[in-house]
């Protein structure tokens, strides 16, 4: 008898992320396609020829996706829920494209600053955090879910209270990619940590002044020779971090010295993130970012399954 129960589905803007699952949650097999970007219009084609091979051998099976399956140009939209909200009503309001696939609704906000704010696929791995981590279903917690569209998350005994988005890793990728501020063409992005550093503390140095006002030492730094063209992005890095934490921290009211902050993602970024939160005195616990995805698609699943 096959050990597959179910398919679990992370579609994001870029990339197509599948899970072949057992009814333990263990994964068997995966697969990667195209981004909702790139699926307009042909997401259920996508899908049937990533997954034919599964079903074909093991038969018809119940399908849980997040991220932009549930966008207004995605499979099918599925509704935003309103803040705040315990994250586990997220699968109390499942959009369904046909049957047997379900698709995660995100959910929206006033944020911090008075404007609206939405989630799409964070409150997934917000839920498979909480999951993983009990205790942050207990008490106030600010979470930091670093990427392209960084999102720091308020969280009150598993309640979104709140959340703001911040589009730092975009505007890192802009600054290096369509301006002469960072590097040329044949420049590459590399980490390196000692200009990553002194990114960091350019954003405490001036932390009162708009980083639009500091962009430009990128360029000036290196002219000067003060900064080498292989350890700008690295610089840029640290100064657009450095910024988004300052920023942030004070935004949410986060508790005295020494508070932590929970960090969910990719392990490399949240290490950089752990780094410009340190320079507050700010302990970041760090939850990888694609296991608390896979928790949370899962968690999902065994709620409607009554489980």
């Amino acid at each position: 008898m096959s050990d597959a129960a179910y398919i679990a589905g992370d579609w994001g803007t870029s990339n197509l992320r599948l899970f072949l699952c057992a009814g333990d949650d263990r994964v068997l097999e995966t697969a990667s396609g195209p981004g909702a970007a790139d699926s307009r219009g042909r997401f259920a084609a996508v899908f049937d020829g990533l997954t034919a091979a599964w079903c074909d051998k093991h038969g018809e099976l119940s399908t849980i996706l997040c991220g932009m399956a549930g966008s207004a140009f995605g499979w099918l939209e599925a509704p935003y829920l309103q803040c705040p909200e315990d994250v586990t009503d997220i699968a109390s309001s499942l959009a369904s494209p046909r049957a047997g696939v379900h698709i995660i609704p995100g959910m929206r906000c006033s944020n911090p600053l008075g404007a609206p704010d939405v989630l799409r696929g964070e409150e997934t791995q917000l839920l498979g955090a909480l999951t993983q981590n009990p205790a942050l279903a207990e008490g106030r917690h600010l979470v930091c879910l670093p990427g392209t569209h960084t999102k720091w998350v308020s969280l009150l005994d598993g309640v979104v209270l709140d959340f703001l988005t911040v589009p730092t890793g975009e505007l890192f990728r802009i600054l290096c990619d369509h301006s002469v501020l960072v590097r040329d063409a044949a420049t590459p992005v590399e980490h390196r940590s000692a200009e990553f550093e002194r990114g960091l503390s350019e954003a405490l140095r001036h932390g009162s002044v708009s980083v639009l006002h500091r962009l430009f030492q990128a360029r000036s730094l290196r002219i000067d020779q003060q900064l080498t063209p292989e350890g700008a992005p690295s610089w840029m890095s640290g100064l657009l971090i450095g910024a988004d934490v300052g920023g942030a921290l004070p935004l949410f009211g986060t508790r005295g010295t020494g508070s932590g902050v929970h960090v969910v993602g990719a392990p490399a970024l949240c290490d950089l993130y752990r780094a410009a939160l340190a320079r507050h005195d700010r302990r970041a616990e760090c939850i990888a970012g694609d296991a608390a995805s896979l928790a949370g698609l899962a968690r999902v699943r065994a709620i409607v399954a009554g489980n």
